[in-house]
């Protein structure tokens, strides 16, 4: 069964790791241990939402951030911006919070100019929110399935999470090298499978 202590701990590493702008850390490191070291389908739910709930609550930090920064420096064009996303859909800007949750993009690139322009806190969290849960759900099944294969090699529970720490932290440097401009540029002049390579170019390039 869950171990609230424990989902506490996720909960604080994810939410520490998404409320600082622009600087990605391995938050999701915490929930991929904590899956590895349970069995049962509760607590694997209990730990995609605690995650997703975290992980979506930094982020509204970062979307006050560029709130604030739009209402001190915009001021009256902020209710404008406001005017504006009334006026054009809604849906597509959620679709792209929801994109941009679920994704390895940087989204705080997306976030704050949001923010900046007052767009809905109520349709952004909702967005944020499914994104990151769709996101937490692969994480935490991935996590797990992985840690079980990697145990009945090792034969070891300990050993496993070392094994499935070191994999994520390797992951995670990966997609920190990624240039997603490069990628962008690939995609819009020849479709998903030249942004494929470039992305894996841009993983294993050197130096």
């Amino acid at each position: 069964m869950a171990d609230f202590a424990g989902l506490a701990g996720v909960f604080l590493a994810v939410f520490i790791s998404h409320f600082i702008p622009f600087i990605p850390l391995p938050g999701y490191l915490a929930a991929i241990e904590y899956a590895s070291l349970h069995r049962d389908l509760v607590t694997l739910f209990l730990t995609a939402v605690v995650t997703a709930l975290a992980a979506s609550l930094g982020k509204q930090v970062v979307f006050a951030y560029g709130y604030g920064i739009g209402k001190a420096v915009a001021g009256k064009e902020l209710e404008y911006a406001k005017r504006l996303f009334q006026k054009i859909s809604k849906f597509g800007i959620d679709v792209a919070v929801f994109v941009f949750a679920i994704s390895p993009l940087a989204d705080d690139v997306l976030y704050i100019p949001l923010g900046v322009a007052g767009y809905d806190i109520r349709r952004f969290f909702l967005a944020v929110f499914a994104g990151k849960f769709v996101l937490a759900s692969i994480i935490v099944a991935l996590g797990r399935a992985v840690s079980a294969a990697v145990e009945a090699v090792v034969g070891d529970t300990l050993l496993s999470v070392v094994v499935m720490a070191a994999i994520t932290v390797a992951f995670t440097v990966l997609v920190l090298r990624v240039k997603w401009s490069e990628v962008l540029r690939a995609y819009e002049e020849g479709g998903a499978r030249r942004a494929a390579v470039a992305l894996l170019r841009s993983m294993f390039r050197r130096g």
